[in-house]
């Protein structure tokens, strides 16, 4: 418990925690919805974001976050208006973004650019005004996506009938891809572009496995993600591992370990 004498560290942990709790609620409306690619397709935009930052001198944070929201809301649009699914949409977006980053980033010529950081994370040059930012996005995501809690899940299972009872579907669908493109933004310095969104997506997936309502798979998706942030980050400290890298392993080798055994589990 030494490492606790080391501000970097407790801010590392507090990070560790509060992202843990945004993962683990965003991560079962990701589930439920069958989103688990726009993941992939977001924090992939998040590159160009940063990459037009760079290039244009603003700050990459709110770059990333710009490109990453009107990603989110075209890859709608366009699922929408062109009946193209999601996925179909995303793979479009993903391979554009990478390319549009590729581009300005080598025309930077001359500019010392810490692309490691964001490609693989590094939770401990977190700063304590990026905590405050996970803070306010928990009391503020949170509470909105609970309080949209059912209307969500008749959305997950059986849209068109959602619509004919009086759901505003569509304020929900952008809401949802809004809400992750910024969670996906936030938390890329954190765990990185290529492993975050394996931690938006994993959570909801054991919950789902474990749980036998929505209640409790929001629940134990919360103390999954929480319980992996936090122990791949003392794990990382442990066995000097990278600690973005080292909380992916984590909570994907927890998720197979008990995909594996649950069943022989629940017959005791």
């Amino acid at each position: 418990m030494e490492i606790f004498n080391y501000p970097f560290f407790k801010i590392a942990f507090a990070t560790a925690f509060f992202a843990g709790i945004l993962f683990g609620v965003v991560s079962f409306f990701v589930y439920s919805r069958k989103l688990a690619f726009l993941g992939v397709g977001i924090s992939h935009a998040a590159f160009g974001g940063v990459a037009l930052g760079v290039f244009f001198g603003f700050s990459p944070f709110f770059s990333a976050l710009i490109f990453c929201v009107l990603t989110a809301i075209f890859i709608g649009k366009i699922s929408k208006s062109a009946k193209i699914s999601v996925n179909a949409s995303v793979g479009i977006f993903f391979s554009l973004s990478m390319a549009i980053g590729a581009v300005f980033i080598s025309l930077k010529r001359g500019y010392s650019f810490d692309l490691q950081s964001y490609l693989f994370g590094n939770i401990l040059a977190v700063s304590q005004r990026e905590v405050f930012y996970l803070v306010l996005a928990d009391v503020l995501i949170v509470p909105f996506l609970l309080f949209f809690l059912r209307r969500i899940i008749y959305l997950s299972f059986d849209e068109e009938s959602a619509r004919v009872s009086g759901v505003k579907t569509d304020f929900l669908d952008y809401s949802l891809l809004v809400i992750f493109a910024f969670i996906v933004v936030l938390t890329i310095k954190i765990i990185g572009i290529i492993l975050v969104s394996a931690l938006v997506i994993l959570p909801g997936m054991f919950a789902v496995l474990v749980s036998k309502s929505y209640k409790s798979a929001i629940a134990i998706s919360i103390v999954f993600s929480v319980i992996t942030m936090t122990g791949g980050l003392f794990l990382s400290y442990i066995a000097n591992t990278p600690p973005g890298a080292t909380i992916t392993i984590l909570a994907s080798s927890l998720y197979f370990i008990f995909l594996l055994t649950y069943k022989s589990l629940k017959k005791y």
